[in-house]
């Protein structure tokens, strides 16, 4: 995990923190997280990203999953050390694709979540078949925390619409665009998807109020 380069703060000074979360072969420096973390921190946040060096083809689900909880728990963990005896900064999490499967984690943590073309639908190369539990799935688990952001395009073949509106009313969806949210052979519209997935993003964390002491033991 490190900070993001263009901190405007530092993590001991910061009121409020976000942490980015990568997918499979799409990093911080990608787009759709890239833009997302710019307006953040120009809005005041400081920036953490999770960077992934493990081969995720031959790593089983689970143990990625149970990966990426954990790199949340540290998180958070490290977000109240650097705040010391002062204020619990504000949180939020933001997540790529595979990183959207740690939703039912940081909802039972009762945090905010940006999910960035999250996992609806099993990819074909996918054994488990994978995908994020929604209400009314057996293993469904419920928390406090506020409803996610989805933003998804509708040519991508992990959406589900139907399970999207089954975990949030909060869902921008695009049409045409594929799962890094960008229509292929027509940038223009790429690049107003791209805008309106950063304004969804920075609007989305200006309305969240959770800080991280919603944990604290």
């Amino acid at each position: 995990m490190s900070a993001w380069r263009r901190n405007h703060t530092t993590a001991r000074e910061a009121t409020k923190r976000v942490l980015l979360m990568p997918g499979t072969g799409y990093n911080c420096d990608r787009p759709l997280l890239y833009y997302a973390a710019t307006a953040l921190v120009e809005n005041g946040w400081y920036a953490d990203r999770l960077d992934v060096n493990a081969d995720l083809s031959v790593t089983p689900a689970g143990r990625i999953f149970a990966m990426l909880d954990g790199a949340v728990d540290r998180w958070l963990e490290q977000v109240r050390a650097d705040a010391g005896d002062g204020p619990a900064p504000r949180v939020l999490v933001v997540g790529k694709s595979l990183s959207t499967f740690i939703q039912p984690h940081v909802a039972s943590l009762g945090l905010p979540m940006a999910l960035l073309t999250p996992v609806f639908s099993p990819a074909d190369f996918d054994p488990a078949r994978s995908v994020i539990p929604v209400p009314g799935d057996a293993d469904w688990r419920g928390g406090d925390a506020p409803e996610p952001l989805i933003c998804a395009g509708t040519a991508d073949p992990l959406y589900e619409p139907s399970r999207a509106r089954r975990l949030s009313g909060l869902i921008h969806e695009y049409p045409g665009a594929n799962h890094s949210i960008e229509v292929p052979g027509d940038w223009r519209t790429s690049m107003d998807y791209l805008r309106d997935v950063t304004a969804a993003v920075a609007g989305y964390a200006a309305s969240a109020d959770v800080t991280a002491d919603v944990t604290a033991d």
